[in-house]
């Protein structure tokens, strides 16, 4: 983002100084797009985390759904083991039924029997035997009545307390199995509710999110034009001053020396025995000739009062201000063109520019509105300077 900002900040300089529209409206277009899709992609990134921290939320729950799910399906397993269970006990208790029903009418017939019959006592018994044998036989069968009695009885009551035991199992695995199913249905419909929130909350925020990324997707297509428009422009502005400047003169025809180039090509100066000092130094040359960058810098200004209306200011990189007084408008590079030393930027005016008696140069230093500023005797020095270097 640091880098994509850096490259906006750049190309919005390389505007400034373009001319007329697309100084005024390419770089501030640019700059505007650039920022607003920087906030939307802020904007995008919290949506993101909020998000991330409701999904994350839903996947915790989630995990525990699962849990749920696997204790689940154990608890169906062991609640099925039950109905097994269940099945078996409803189908004893049926057997127990079925018994304590036939001892009942066994009971039943015994008891009728023994209400109907003419059931003898020991002293009936002992009185009407004919004999110790028949006493004997009538004591024996007296005891094998009484024992089947309590047999039948005691047949009866095991019974009915088998069906009630195996019936109170049955209700207990039944209450058991009915318990387990419905606090397994409780909780997984308590993670789903709880599921089902989280859902209805992201959804909203997911909305959002992709409002705000369709967004950013246009404003970074609008950004896109733009820059490709900037770079048309910029094609075209570079085409301009190429055709404007013409070619640097030739490195065998610069005179340069101390770091200072000196403003026309080889031969094409009057001698410095003939320069003179003015506000700056004044130097005879044909109309036309050439006009060369004294360093590295920005053209920042055509025309100053007394010399000129194409008379160019060179911003040097080093900080110094350095006018070309009477320069004609030929070869003159837009105002805002960095230049590298030796670069043709004017040429002399031919015949009387400015106030002035024939075609010459008078280049000294300036202050940042193009008004010389003295120092004519520095510039005679560096333009020596260079000549004979």
């Amino acid at each position: 983002m640091r880098a994509r900002a850096m490259v906006v900040c750049a190309l919005a300089g390389l505007l400034a100084a373009l001319p007329g529209a697309a100084r005024g409206q390419s770089a501030p277009s640019v700059a505007s797009k650039h920022a607003a899709a920087q906030r939307l992609q802020q904007t995008l990134a919290a949506q993101d985390r909020r998000v991330a921290a409701v999904q994350g939320s839903i996947d915790q729950v989630q995990a525990r759904l699962d849990r749920e799910q696997a204790a689940l399906v154990a608890e169906q397993a062991r609640v099925a083991a039950l109905q097994g269970r269940l099945r078996a006990a409803r189908a004893r208790l049926v057997r127990l039924e079925q018994a304590l029903e036939r001892a009942n009418v066994a009971l039943t017939a015994n008891l009728v029997g023994q209400y109907e019959g003419n059931r003898p006592d020991l002293i009936s018994v002992v009185l009407s035997a004919h004999g110790f044998a028949d006493l004997l036989d009538t004591a024996t069968f007296l005891r094998d009545v009484q024992d089947r009695n309590t047999r039948i009885l005691g047949a009866d009551k095991r019974a009915r307390t088998q069906v009630i035991a195996q019936a109170t199992l049955l209700g207990n695995l039944e209450a058991d199995a009915q318990q387990r199913t419905t606090a397994m249905l409780a909780a997984r419909n308590r993670i789903d509710t709880l599921r089902l929130a989280l859902l209805r909350r992201r959804a909203p925020l997911l909305s959002a999110r992709n409002r705000t990324s369709a967004a950013l997707a246009g404003v970074r297509a609008q950004e896109s034009r733009l820059r490709a428009q900037l770079a048309a422009v910029q094609r075209r502005q570079a085409a301009a001053v190429q055709q404007n400047s013409g070619t640097p003169a030739s490195p065998g025809n610069l005179l340069r020396g101390g770091g200072f180039v000196f403003p026309m090509s080889a031969g094409a100066a009057s001698p410095p025995g003939t320069w003179s000092l003015d506000q700056g130094v004044d130097i005879s040359a044909p109309g036309h000739t050439p006009l060369l960058a004294v360093g590295s810098g920005t053209v920042v200004l055509h025309g100053i009062g007394g010399f000129g209306a194409w008379a160019p200011v060179l911003h040097l990189d080093d900080g110094r201000y350095v006018y070309y007084g009477h320069a004609g408008p030929g070869n003159a590079v837009a105002i805002g063109t960095h230049v590298g030393a030796g670069q043709v930027i004017g040429e002399v005016g031919a015949g009387i520019v400015g106030i002035s008696t024939g075609p010459h140069l008078e280049i000294g230093f300036s202050d940042a509105s193009g008004t010389p500023s003295g120092g004519a005797g520095t510039m005679m020095a560096l333009l020596h300077g260079a000549y004979g270097g």
